[in-house]
């Protein structure tokens, strides 16, 4: 009878060890639906896990490339200097381990993705990262990828269906990448073409602005391999003197008639995500505006997504608007007007806990953040599987149908502004050809948002005139100008011209480089504002001195923003704008 007893008793333990089992992985089990399944995983987190969710850093390898740091437990081990001060990556590494961290921005080496997963599956509840990048036109921060040309490029084919194209091949080579999220599209209706950024947004018609965005959208959230991030959140296209992060002061009128109207097609879209912008709006800065992120976007447009700040712009509600104490001051007010996630770095969590602990910001606030979060990652398939696999990677990149693609926006984009009789170039008598300038043989047809890509992957504008006129009898060479736009010296000059004066043809490629790894050489793309629309540095004076000894001479413009050069559109006889034309603007 004790025997029976006792088997009794172990038996009941085992069932209801079972059922216990049973209840603990219905967070984990596909069967279930999203909704419930973020309802589970809600139960059994402590606060402390829920705000992690809320917390993004930057990838480990992004200020500077780190290939033998790979690994989940080399990371852990790694004493190489984090991005934040005083932080080693075995720090941000264990962070992830310990569930305080629910995403990453900028994980540019496909296998560091691969790493920090591994990371996130040794935390408690083994929830996996969502990790974004600013995928603006293809994913070309990452080496090998697709750069399609530049989003000003795009809407000057105005065509919706080639903007759904690149959000739907853009996200097949984000996620064989390893990025889920994309921070695009860019909706800020331009209304300043000073402002530096002018070449990552759809220009400045509403509507336009308004077409491209939804179709980009719904091309990269088909079939949920990536949500979309409409951007920014609001009005920052119309800086004082065109500086970025500048106040804007706008009338509701303007902000409903003009900002508003793309950002409403968004979320009637199904945008999962909108991020807020640098700037303050009337006086209060839109990381901290209650008014435009609970009144209009969860009120009156009834938006169900999260959303992100930008970066570190909840400091900035600190030490550049001055309107908060501290760090746990501007979080405390960027919670409370509606922000889901602090992008990016440390010490959000625990001010955030602290927030709570201290009554100041409810738990149930938190929930609501973390919700939206979770379901993202559930919706995303990230719990079934967060792992790339390396051996395919190249099978979904750089692949012949985006590279046709890329090279089909390039076609439809580029402008002949201005021809008298000397395009097409058909004299096989006269038969030299010269291409030279700054831009003539170089990567600035790539545009901003995208890191160094291989030399094979792009065609530049002399690689592509030189092919085709081979193929039809020309002689075609480069003579280099100096690329660097800023520092063209007279000799440049001088040494141009006297080797352009023995060619039938001269094709002078002059404009912008918004390439960001150029730093302080580059002279459009994001903070480099200008005060004038002119070409930069000595360009005017290379095309004008190359006009006296030049009798055929052909005028390209490679550039993101807007330029006016009243000298140039008087005194040459052909020009054509071609924006930034991506990995095939040659061809």
């Amino acid at each position: 009878m004790k025997f029976k007893n006792f088997f009794s008793s172990v038996l009941s333990i085992l069932l209801l060890t079972a059922c216990n089992n049973k209840s603990d992985s219905i967070y984990l089990d596909s069967k279930y639906s999203d909704q419930k399944r973020v309802e589970d995983l809600l139960s059994r987190m402590t606060l402390e896990e829920k705000v992690a969710q809320m917390c993004q850093y930057v990838g480990l390898n992004y200020l500077e490339s780190d290939e033998d740091t790979l690994t989940a437990e080399e990371i852990l081990n790694s004493d190489s200097r984090a991005s934040y001060k005083g932080f080693l990556k075995k720090d941000i590494a264990q962070m992830v381990v310990d569930g305080k961290i629910g995403s990453f921005l900028h994980v540019l080496e496909p296998k560091e993705s691969n790493a920090l997963q591994s990371l996130a599956l040794k935390s408690r509840l083994k929830i996996p990262l969502i990790i974004g990048i600013d995928a603006i036109h293809g994913n070309g921060m990452v080496k090998g990828t697709t750069v399609y040309p530049s989003p000003i490029s795009i809407s000057s084919t105005f065509s919706d269906t080639l903007s759904f194209l690149v959000g739907e091949q853009t996200a097949l080579e984000m996620r064989a990448t390893g990025a889920q999220w994309a921070f695009t599209p860019n909706i800020d209706v331009l209304r300043d073409p000073r402002w530096g950024r002018v070449g990552e947004t759809f220009g400045e018609d509403p509507l336009l602005v308004s077409n491209m965005g939804v179709g980009m959208i719904k091309g990269l959230q088909k079939s949920n391999r990536v949500i979309a991030c409409a951007k920014h959140f609001i009005a920052g296209s119309e800086p004082i003197n065109g500086l970025n992060s500048s106040p804007m002061d706008i009338s509701e009128r303007n902000l409903r008639e003009i900002f508003l109207k793309p950002f409403k097609k968004a979320v009637d879209a199904g945008v999962y995500s909108i991020m807020t912008a640098h700037n303050e709006l009337n006086g209060v800065p839109c990381h901290m505006n209650k008014y435009i992120m609970k009144e209009i976007l969860r009120d009156e447009y009834n938006f169900k997504g999260f959303i992100v700040s930008d970066w570190m712009d909840i400091e900035r509600i600190h030490t550049l608007h001055k309107v908060a104490k501290n760090l746990k001051d501007a979080s405390f007010l960027s919670i409370n007007a509606g922000m889901d996630m602090h992008m990016h770095g440390p010490y959000f969590l625990d001010f955030v806990v602290e927030l709570v602990k201290e009554n100041k910001i409810s738990e149930k606030r938190i929930d609501e953040s973390v919700r939206k979060i979770l379901l993202a990652k559930f919706k995303l398939g990230l719990f079934e599987n967060p792992f790339i696999d390396i051996s395919k990677m190249d099978e979904n990149i750089f692949t012949e149908n985006h590279q046709k693609t890329s090279l089909e926006i390039a076609r439809k984009s580029i402008v002949l502004l201005k021809n008298k009789s000397l395009l097409p170039i058909n004299n096989i008598h006269k038969n030299k050809i010269l291409v030279t300038g700054p831009n003539a043989n170089n990567h600035a047809i790539l545009g901003d948002w995208t890191k160094p890509q291989p030399e094979e992957n792009v065609v530049t504008i002399f690689e592509g005139i030189n092919n085709i006129g081979s193929e039809k009898g020309f002689e075609v060479d480069f003579y280099d100008s100096n690329s660097d736009i800023l520092n063209i010296s007279d000799n440049d000059i001088l040494s141009t011209v006297d080797i352009a004066k023995d060619y039938d043809y001269v094709i002078v490629v002059v404009g912008d480089n918004s390439l960001r790894h150029l730093n302080k050489k580059k002279t459009a793309g994001e903070n480099m504002a200008r005060a004038n629309l002119n070409l930069a540095g000595n360009q005017l004076k290379l095309v004008q001195d190359l006009h006296k000894k030049v009798e055929n001479l052909i005028v390209v413009y490679v550039n993101g923003k807007p330029i006016a050069e009243p000298w140039i559109a008087e005194n040459i006889s052909s020009i054509i704008e071609t924006w930034e034309p991506g990995s095939f603007g040659g061809q």
